[in-house]
């Protein structure tokens, strides 16, 4: 029987912390190369581990932890990609975002820093028509998909998606010029 199991089961945030350096890396690697995002990536891998510390009351103790994790977070990637029913073009759009992030410039000028692309990223989205920065901080900050948010504020889906792609356009544009 695996006692980091047994001790999360039973609410031990050490265990659980324990856990999740242990498992955060090859978990966000697997989901990174199923869905060629990097913004999914990250996000199924925390949602994966909120879910686990949830839900750890359920866990079953015939199988192994690390089954457990990657079958929930398989779970959660299928579900995000059915619930959004994303298109080539959609991945595209986070294959943007995956690339402004894990772009470095290095035209000679000095190299950005995460924290420097994060700031110009959100610097980029308070620049947006309200409308645009609305659908884009709904679709990345609440991880809601193009039709709740097409509902949300009673624009059509393609709306959506043309909002996503023009902040996307504008947010990476901005970031080349830094």
């Amino acid at each position: 029987m695996d006692t980091l199991l047994v001790k999360i089961k039973a609410g031990d945030n050490l265990a659980f912390n324990e856990v999740f350096y242990g498992y955060s890396g090859k978990l966000y690697g697997f989901l990174y190369h199923k869905t060629q995002s990097a913004y999914l990536a990250n996000e199924i891998t925390q949602l994966t581990f909120i879910k686990l510390w949830r839900y750890r009351e359920n866990l079953n103790t015939d199988l192994k932890l690390s089954t457990q994790i990657f079958q929930i977070a398989k779970t959660l990637m299928i579900d995000e990609l059915r619930r959004e029913g994303r298109s080539k073009e959609q991945l595209e759009q986070y294959k943007v975002v995956d690339n402004i992030f894990n772009t470095h410039i290095s035209s000679g000028y000095d190299v950005l820093d995460e924290k420097d692309t994060r700031q110009i990223i959100n610097q980029a989205v308070k620049q947006l028509p309200p409308v645009r920065q609305k659908v884009f901080k709904l679709s990345r900050e609440e991880a809601l998909s193009h039709k709740e948010i097409s509902e949300a504020l009673s624009i059509s889906v393609k709306t959506v998606d043309k909002h996503i792609q023009l902040a996307l356009r504008y947010i990476k544009g901005l970031v080349k010029i830094t």
